[in-house]
Parts: C-alpha cells; structure tokens; sequence
C-alpha cells in the first residue's frame, strides 16, 4: 500500500516515510478501502466503458450471446479457468464400420 500512496502523491518511499506517520498511513489505508486509487481502478473503468459501448454496438448480435461485461476488457483480472469442452464417448466399433462403409462404399448407417 506504501508504494500505491507513493505513485499517487509523487513521491518516493524514502520521502513519504520522512513525512507520514503510521496513523496517517492507516488512514489513508482506510480511505483506498472506501475509494481505491490507480491502475486496477483506471482498467475497471476503462472496461465500464468498452463494455457499454460492444452491448450498444452488438445490439444486432443474437438473443443468447451473453451481454459484455467490464471484466472482459480488464487485461490483468485474475479470471476463474475456462472449462474445459465437453468430450464426446469415443464411438463403438460397429459405428465406426458403419461410418467407414458409409463414406468409402456410400452405404447410409442404420
């Protein structure tokens, strides 16, 4: 937290330990709380505004795409893993023998 009030004020670590006492620090420490500061606060509202703008734009886009979503343009968010696709039974032999007669002979499966 030191180093994000430091790159807020403009100054250096060494300088704001020579000016700031602990209660103070602990106030500030309070005050990010309520209103947080910096780059994490500038992606979320950069994403704010991506996100409105792709569901204006994609209004045309089909009923069941999923709205954008500020997370969806905030590059450093730690985002749950994908999961992964679902993987179909691998096929039997007789389906395989009737997949392969009816591509090589052009014999319809039953």
């Amino acid at each position: 937290m030191l180093f994000r009030l430091a790159l807020a004020m403009g100054r250096t670590i060494a300088e704001l330990r020579a000016v700031l006492s602990y209660a103070e620090f602990q106030e500030w420490c309070l005050y990010y709380q309520v209103e947080p500061w910096g780059d994490e606060r500038s992606d979320l509202r950069a994403g704010i505004v991506a996100s409105t703008i792709a569901n204006y734009a994609g209004r045309q886009r089909p009923e069941a795409a999923e709205p954008a979503r500020p997370a969806d343009y905030m590059p450093y968010l730690e985002r749950p893993p994908a999961e992964p696709p679902a993987v179909e039974p691998p096929l039997t032999d007789d389906e395989l023998a009737a997949w392969a007669d009816a591509v090589v002979f052009g014999i319809p499966p039953e």
